[in-house]
């Protein structure tokens, strides 16, 4: 049976964050032991508090390598995934890009947040080919500073297009923005301010614009101004544990202003901390589809593996990610210059989990959707529009 391996240089002694990671360790047969592997890097949030967008994005790569495994590897070598821990901390992403790098890893998967792709793109430079299925800031693919860096989640404009629709469709005329003054949640809530004063249908009138670092633990003031100005609906631009402790305040306060989120709030664990109060919150993501066979084959191989923990919000965007480079390698063999790579990339349509996946020439992906959802129940549930 073809498997595949995890090694775990960075923080394995740091204590029982790791154990649930250990769970899927496999003994690789003696004969594939004296294979030489392709290894394939991957930069993440495998502990901290945004761990599960890491381990999201971590277990549908997990997932890719298994299969292709399974089919006898990636053009006969079977694929071994180097893992780094960044946290989503930009300093810690500069100290995971630094031992990949110097691993002489040529492809990795990654990073989780836009703070910390940002950071370690600066160190891989052009050495690494990179493709993230999580970082949406619109400067990682609009500055052309890396030329080797792909995604497969729809950037922040995609998403703020989403966000704009269900202002103008529910008619919320007193906006208030809040932002964790992150690389990821300021450049959203700067360009959500900037295209509102360019929506003239939904004519909405920004009342509140508020930059709280993340951690904060009372929100008591700045609810304080949602509530005085009146504000009908209230966008976070940041990740889920302030949104949680946020929208939670709120509700104890009586703030019953709608309360909306980019595809950062899209995670369970924003459900778990706010519980009842995430009643109602939208968000947007990635829309998965029971009819399409192989998402449902990943879906079902997770929950066995996993106990039916939930996959959270990438899984899907990693596992597209993985199948997009499996398939351009292998028509352009495993030492072909990052220029042949990225030419596949660009040109080949792949019919991945996702669906049929390729790259345009910032390295944004094309083809991939988004939409909405809206908490019901303790679940996320997709908003028909």
């Amino acid at each position: 049976m073809s498997t595949t391996s995890l090694l775990f240089r960075s923080g394995l002694a740091r204590g029982l964050a790791y154990a649930t990671l250990l769970v899927f360790f496999v003994l690789v047969p003696s004969q594939i032991e004296a294979q030489e592997k392709f290894r394939l890097g991957f930069g993440g949030a495998l502990l901290g508090n945004l761990a599960s967008y890491g381990l999201s994005n971590f277990h549908g790569l997990e997932y890719a390598v298994l299969e292709i495994n399974k089919k006898g590897g990636l053009l006969g070598r079977q694929v071994e995934i180097i893992a780094e821990d960044d946290s989503c901390d930009p300093a810690l992403a500069a100290l995971a890009a630094k031992k990949l790098l110097s691993s002489g890893l040529k492809y990795v998967m990654g990073h989780s947040c836009s703070g910390a792709t940002r950071r370690a793109l600066s160190v891989y430079n052009d050495k690494v080919l990179v493709i993230s299925s999580s970082a949406t800031d619109n400067h990682l693919t609009d500055s052309a500073q890396n030329p080797y860096f792909f995604r497969t989640i729809p950037r922040d404009d995609a998403q703020i297009k989403v966000l704009l629709g269900l202002i103008k469709k529910n008619k919320y005329k007193k906006i208030a923005i809040l932002h964790d003054k992150g690389t990821f949640g300021q450049s959203l809530a700067d360009e959500i301010r900037a295209n509102l004063k360019s929506e003239p249908n939904a004519d909405p009138q920004l009342v509140v614009f508020e930059e709280i670092p993340t951690g904060h633990v009372s929100f008591e003031a700045e609810i304080a101004k949602i509530k005085d100005t009146q504000a009908d609906a209230v966008l976070w631009s940041g990740y889920y544990n302030d949104a949680a402790r946020l929208v939670t305040q709120m509700r104890q306060k009586k703030a019953e202003a709608a309360f909306i989120g980019p595809d950062s709030l899209c995670d369970q664990h924003f459900i778990n901390i706010a519980q009842r109060a995430a009643e109602g919150t939208y968000c947007v993501g990635h829309v998965y589809s029971n009819h399409n066979a192989a998402a449902q084959a990943a879906l079902n191989d997770h929950r066995a593996r996993y106990y039916s923990q939930d996959i959270g919000p990438y899984f899907f965007y990693a596992i597209g990610a993985a199948q997009a480079l499996f398939a351009a390698l292998e028509k352009t063999g495993l030492e072909a210059e990052f220029s042949d790579v990225k030419k596949r990339l660009n040109e080949d349509t792949v019919e991945t989990v996702m669906g049929p996946v390729r790259f345009d020439a910032k390295g944004d992906v094309i083809g991939a959707n988004i939409k909405l959802f809206i908490v019901r129940d303790g679940h996320f549930v997709e908003v028909r529009q």
